[in-house]
């Protein structure tokens, strides 16, 4: 007889079959450890995304409604919540609301400023009291009357001064996460850098351009001084060159200034270059040119006139001169008749001027070449004001 000499399996039993089951659910809950843990990355490498993205935009621009528009789009859109708020923090603590983000991305400013809370965890991280605020709906301390499910707030911090602070509400989920928290923080990290960046830029540009105005302006009277008067009339000349244009070229002198002072002192004599630079001013149409040139000596460019158009506007500003009992003499030099530069009309109004003043004061002449006095018809005398 034949023998089957081959090992048997060992028969299965029925610990056998629990230990594997046992085994099968250990694998499952890892696996769904793995899982979670898989889309737990993929959101924080979607949100650092969204984060790298705004920070990449904020500092290639240097608006700051701009910068704080993309941040509160950049925290809806990594983080789900459906609204995040900006609040200003002035120095002095006052709080402001700016601006609002809802669920579609949509940024808007705040219809009304000052809805929040005084008496709130908005408050204490406003003053530097609290870095990093979170809660619920239900807390008695909630930034929002209708603070929304759970929020977070985080200030904007620059140079050790909150200067606003990032609120936002509304999440999908129950609860906020640390993660969550995190990129929070980091936002409003990135977005005071960002904002402090543009307000000092915008600090220096405006001190630039004051000081740049401070140049061009008579401090006395507030009208172009003898720089700008320059750099303006060589684009006149320019224009008027390009343009075939005739204009004016006038030279105004205060009559009399010295007996303004000895009789009433300097202040008095400042106020009457003041009104007649302000009457200057006044009567001078859009793109004339006015300027202080020095002491009494005042320049009013009238673009684009003949010498009709320049004698009424000549007779114009010296009508409004005497009605403020003001009296002035004035030269005037025809572009390009009398001259194609500015030193050369100046000349000849001067010139003018002078013959003005030979023929009594109170009057204007036009440049003509060789005349030094004209005894034509002089203006009256200047009327007090009434």
């Amino acid at each position: 007889m034949g023998s089957n000499l081959s090992p048997q399996p060992a028969a299965t039993t029925a610990r056998d079959i629990a230990d594997l089951q046992a085994e099968i659910g250990r694998l499952t809950v890892r696996i769904a450890e793995l899982e979670a843990e898989r889309d737990d990355y993929a959101q924080q490498n979607a949100e650092l995304f969204v984060l790298q993205q705004v920070f990449s935009t904020i500092n290639s621009t240097l608006d700051i409604n701009d910068i704080l528009s993309m941040v509160l789009r950049g925290v809806a859109e990594a983080l789900r919540f459906r609204r995040v708020i900006l609040f200003d923090v002035a120095e002095t603590g006052g709080i402001l609301r700016r601006l609002e983000c809802d669920a579609s991305g949509q940024v808007s400013h705040a219809v009304d400023p000052t809805a929040f809370r005084t008496q709130s965890t908005l408050q204490d991280v406003a003053l530097g009291k609290l870095q990093l605020a979170y809660g619920s709906e239900t807390d008695p301390d909630k930034p929002l009357e209708d603070t929304r499910d759970c929020y977070c707030l985080a200030p904007l911090i620059a140079r050790d001064v909150v200067r606003g602070m990032l609120y936002a509400d509304d999440l999908p989920d129950e609860q906020i996460g640390e993660n969550q928290l995190r990129v929070v923080l980091d936002f409003a990290s990135q977005a005071a850098v960002a904002v402090e960046n543009a307000r000092l830029y915008e600090e220096t540009r405006r001190l630039l351009e004051e000081t740049q105005r401070l140049a061009l302006t008579d401090s006395l009277t507030g009208i172009a001084n003898r720089r700008a008067l320059h750099e303006m009339l060589d684009r006149e000349l320019h224009t008027a060159e390009r343009y075939d244009t005739p204009f004016a070229f006038l030279i105004l002198d205060l009559d009399d200034l010295k007996k303004i002072n000895d009789s009433g002192g300097h202040g008095l004599g400042d106020l009457a270059l003041k009104r007649f630079a302000h009457i200057l001013q006044k009567n001078a149409r859009k793109g004339d040119i006015v300027a202080r040139y020095a002491g009494d000596e005042f320049v009013l460019v009238m673009a684009q006139s003949d010498r009709t158009q320049a004698e009424r506007g000549v007779e114009r500003v010296l009508t409004a001169l005497r009605r403020s009992g003001l009296a002035s003499s004035i030269g005037v030099a025809m572009f390009p008749k009398d001259g194609v530069d500015g030193q050369t009309l100046f000349f000849a109004a001067d010139e003018a001027l002078y013959v003005a003043k030979a023929s009594g004061k109170n009057t204007y002449r036009f440049f003509v070449r060789g005349e030094k006095t004209v005894g034509t018809q002089a203006a009256p005398e200047a009327v007090q004001e009434r």
